[in-house]
């Protein structure tokens, strides 16, 4: 039995469940979410996604998330290097949040074999890339050979998301205009993607949300390529129905190798929104 000397880390938008996290041994760096009240919570660790939904319904103003500092991923990277060879970390697509850059600076700073990969995605997007770096490390490879194998994993997917509005985005900055969209008038929904470079881009306008959420399935079937070899995730604000029924549908459609189903915290789910669905594949 070969020793396991490359760590996975990631940060706290991943949105894996916990029980993933503990199985495959992966260390997360957590983000910060701050309320309209001044009161700041850690993702993951002072603040869960149940607690997150509620207290986002009842502000007036959209919560606002922050980085994890420099010093926070140096102190995770170097305490990862006293026992592992190598450390690969996977981060939050770069496009929608400096915590990348952060990490970029922290690796500067700390002394060992670091790799960083920014996902280009967020959410299980991510997760899964961090899932997959796992099977990769357990494999024997070693960690430029994972770092290659995740890249190539990572511009192969997909990542699809619906929500009843556009607002938290647009509120949030990561849409830019969009010339003649009434998203929140006559029940359109619009149906996004994470773009070549990690942006967020609108795909579809579809009228009504259970049409928008049979979209989505269809799309995953179109867009999908060998999906039997792949892991879909379907992460969820506050709709864990929907999110089962989807699972069922992909599950009879296109038979992946497996799904995972999470709540989406409070990073991703301060611009998602209520009722916010993103599924990757």
């Amino acid at each position: 039995m070969f020793k396991i000397d490359i760590k996975i880390i990631t940060d706290s938008s991943c949105d894996l469940p916990q029980d993933l996290v503990d199985k495959y041994d992966i260390g997360v760096v957590s983000l910060h979410v701050t309320f309209d009240n001044n009161e700041t919570f850690t993702e993951r660790v002072t603040i869960e996604p149940e607690q997150f939904w509620k207290r986002m319904a009842e502000s007036k103003e959209l919560p606002k998330t922050s980085r994890p500092t420099p010093e926070a991923f140096a102190g995770a990277f170097s305490a990862a290097l006293t026992n592992y060879g190598s450390v690969i970390y996977l981060g939050l697509s770069s496009a929608l949040s400096g915590t990348f850059e952060s990490a970029q600076l922290a690796a500067k700073s700390v002394p060992g074999d670091i790799h960083l990969i920014d996902s280009l995605t967020g959410s299980l997007g991510l997760g899964i890339l961090a899932v997959k770096a796992h099977d990769f490390i357990h494999s024997g490879f070693s960690a430029q050979t994972v770092v290659n194998k995740i890249i190539d994993y990572r511009d192969g997917m997909n990542t699809l998301f619906t929500m009843d509005s556009l607002e938290n985005l647009i509120k949030g900055g990561r849409v830019g205009r969009l010339p003649g969209f009434i998203g929140t008038m006559l029940s359109i929904r619009p149906i996004g993607k994470a773009g070549d470079v990690g942006q967020i881009d609108v795909l579809e306008k579809v009228r009504g949300r259970a049409k928008s959420l049979q979209r989505i399935v269809q799309l995953v079937g179109e867009m999908g390529n060998k999906l039997q070899e792949k892991i879909v995730g379907i992460s969820h604000v506050n709709c864990l129905q929907e999110a089962l029924n989807i699972k069922k549908e992909i599950e009879e459609k296109y038979r992946p190798q497996s799904i995972i189903i999470s709540k989406v915290g409070s990073t991703m789910g301060t611009y998602a929104g209520n009722g916010g669905l993103i599924v990757s594949f």
